[in-house]
């Protein structure tokens, strides 16, 4: 009986120490993997952002490229066969660039992406509207309202994705809420 008083508390404490041991090894094995996994989601949403910025920001080019051209229609008078395969390039490439942003991003940002693509080519079809002086800046005005409604929904967009979910500061006045008629 004494054998057994003797060597019993010993092995109670390695088998404790055993256990408490592999239950450790386990928790740390599993916030290990909860670590990874987080670190793995955050580049998974960082890689989806940077891609939803290249066509943004590529379609937002197509769309100067176009108003250049709309310029060179109306403020410049240009409108040999070299204007006009310009302008068709550059239209084709305004619509190219806006079907990836429907493939990629959200419809908000889509919708925004299509009035602006359909206002430069209305411009750069039927021109700035009114026929007085200066052009140029007709066409800008023409093409402006749009584009800046692309520019501040694209922001506001990317905010949300990078996960502060609040508006984002280069929303313009007239497009913010009215919070006196909430």
């Amino acid at each position: 009986m004494r054998v057994w008083t003797t060597s019993l508390p010993p092995f109670i404490g390695v088998m404790l120490g055993t256990v408490a041991s592999l239950v450790g090894q386990l928790l740390q094995g599993r916030a290990s993997e909860r670590a990874e996994a987080r670190r793995n989601e955050r580049e998974r949403v960082e890689a989806r952002r940077n891609e939803h910025l290249t066509h943004i920001v590529a379609f937002l080019c197509a769309l100067q490229e176009a108003e250049r051209g709309a310029v060179d229609r109306y403020h410049h008078n240009e409108t040999d066969a070299e204007w006009q395969m310009r302008a068709r390039r550059a239209l084709d490439r305004v619509w190219v660039t806006q079907k990836t942003i429907h493939l990629v991003c959200a419809s908000k940002v889509n919708n925004a992406a299509r009035e602006a693509a359909f206002a430069v080519q209305d411009v750069i079809r039927k021109g700035p509207g009114d026929p007085g002086e200066p052009q140029d800046e007709r066409v800008w005005q023409a093409i402006s309202p749009s584009r800046r409604a692309y520019l501040d929904v694209a922001a506001e967009y990317l905010s949300e994705e990078e996960g502060h979910g609040a508006p984002a500061a280069t929303t313009s006045p007239e497009l913010r809420p009215d919070e006196a008629g909430l």
